[in-house]
């Protein structure tokens, strides 16, 4: 149940996060949403792999217990939160660049710029 509640909040997180990308003009809040759906793809791996009943995947002396909980989910989702902490760093270090370069974080703005700079 809990597994299926998680699910949902990350699909709603999925959501929102897309129409900001989709419906924004400012670049900060498109990366700001990018890192929504990042999140929330994350929390929808971890609510698909959240089972009960299950045991960390630590050798003790008890043997008999066979349902070990599968540690390669879980070093996916730790390598997908670095590289999606990577790639929202790199995108705000290229925002400022792009400020400093147009003075502005509009995209309608930039474009227009980019637009008379190839002319």
């Amino acid at each position: 149940m809990t597994g299926l509640v998680v699910i949902y909040f990350s699909i709603i997180g999925m959501l929102v996060g897309t129409i900001g990308m989709i419906l924004s003009k400012n670049i900060i809040k498109k990366i700001l949403s990018l890192g929504i759906v990042e999140t929330s793809i994350n929390l929808m791996y971890t609510g698909i792999s959240a089972r009960g009943g299950i045991i960390p995947p630590i050798i003790s002396g008890d043997f008999s217990r066979t349902n070990y909980a599968d540690p390669i989910p879980q070093a996916v989702i730790i390598t997908g939160i670095v590289i999606s902490f990577a790639l929202l760093c790199l995108s705000l270090v290229f925002a400022v660049i792009i400020y400093n370069r147009y003075h502005t974080m509009n995209v309608e703005t930039i474009e227009l710029g980019f637009d008379r700079e190839e002319e």
